[in-house]
């Protein structure tokens, strides 16, 4: 695929995400608010590798979106548009909507998101991200609904990141390019950047170190968030806390499980038995105790004793009895 093609392909993903408006955000500042996010208008939408996730070339997952003003370009958390919600809330909204599909829909839409680094399970991660960015954007205000039912742009949020998830393929592009996970293989700032920039999206690559760890793609939305096409940010002053030269884009770190060999089977016979529990303070499997025999008849024993000392008798008298050769001469 050229990026000419590429380019036209995401610009149709983007707009197939919502009907198109006339108005991009961040382009003036004379927006009803409820038709076109303002005056946080600048969206980053970041997605992160998992070298152990996935197949044996990882998995890039959504890490998260910030909500930036436009002209200050910092965190618009100065005014809320939609109340804060529990993970419990959130995700009985997004059940309830048609939007996910039903359960399916709902539990592959959670799959898509990168694991939490501080132990998180990825409810809390969609805790977090609602309550620190959806409900920062303007076009979710409940005043913007005819009657806002319980948990109003909650599941038109998520569906949207989902969507986004979708259409930056980032693992796709570098691959197209020849840049894989690999740990005898570096790979330079330019190098990357070229690979994820396809017409005017240019992505801000983000390291840990000398290691490739997100991907940031700053974008400007035409209409409403959940309803309108996303395009390129005009202006994102941010730049790559990358390496210019020698960049790892690593592979997966996971110990590959050991499978059973011959030998195995050959030796098993002659593998050490578990230990033998003991319950008492010495070990009683080892104690030794005489069998009691019958008491004998003391009347029994004197009568083997008599019959043994006449058989001695007899044995003496004939002794004495008895004539030798010498006894003649």
């Amino acid at each position: 695929m050229t990026p000419r093609s590429h380019t036209l392909l995401i610009s149709f993903l983007l707009t197939a995400i919502g009907i198109s408006a006339q108005e991009l955000s961040c382009s003036s500042a004379n927006f009803d608010p409820c038709s076109v996010p303002s005056p946080g208008g600048l969206f980053v939408f970041r997605q992160r590798f998992e070298p152990d996730v996935g197949s044996d070339y990882g998995s890039w997952g959504i890490d998260e979106l910030e909500v930036l003003d436009c002209t200050t370009q910092k965190t618009q958390n100065s005014t809320s548009y939609a109340p804060t919600y529990t993970h419990e809330e959130i995700g009985s909204y997004c059940l309830k909507s048609t939007l996910f599909g039903g359960e399916k829909g709902y539990n592959a839409a959670e799959g898509e998101w990168a694991q939490s680094e501080v132990g998180e399970g990825v409810e809390e991660v969609w805790e977090r991200t609602w309550n620190t960015a959806g409900r920062f954007i303007s076009t979710f205000d409940h005043k913007c609904y005819s009657k806002a039912p319980a948990g109003a742009g909650v599941a038109e949020f998520f569906v949207t990141l989902s969507k986004l998830h979708k259409t930056f393929t980032t693992a796709q592009l570098l691959s197209d390019a020849d840049i894989t996970p690999s740990d005898d293989t570096t790979y330079s700032l330019r190098e990357l950047t070229e690979a994820l920039s396809t017409g005017n999206y240019k992505p801000i690559v983000e390291c840990d170190n000398s290691t490739l760890s997100s991907i940031l793609w700053p974008l400007n939305v035409k209409g409403k968030f959940d309803s309108g096409s996303f395009g390129a940010a005009s202006a994102f002053d941010r730049t790559s806390n990358c390496p210019s030269e020698g960049i790892i884009y690593p592979p997966s770190t996971t110990l590959v499980k050991s499978t059973k060999s011959a030998d195995d089977e050959e030796w098993a016979h002659l593998r050490r038995p578990p230990p033998r529990p003991i319950t008492l303070s010495h070990d009683e499997t080892r104690m030794y105790y005489r069998q009691e025999t019958a008491r004998e008849d003391p009347v029994s024993k004197l009568g083997l004793r008599k019959e043994h000392d006449e058989d001695k008798d007899e044995y003496n008298q004939e002794r004495a009895e008895r004539q030798y050769w010498r006894d003649e001469l």
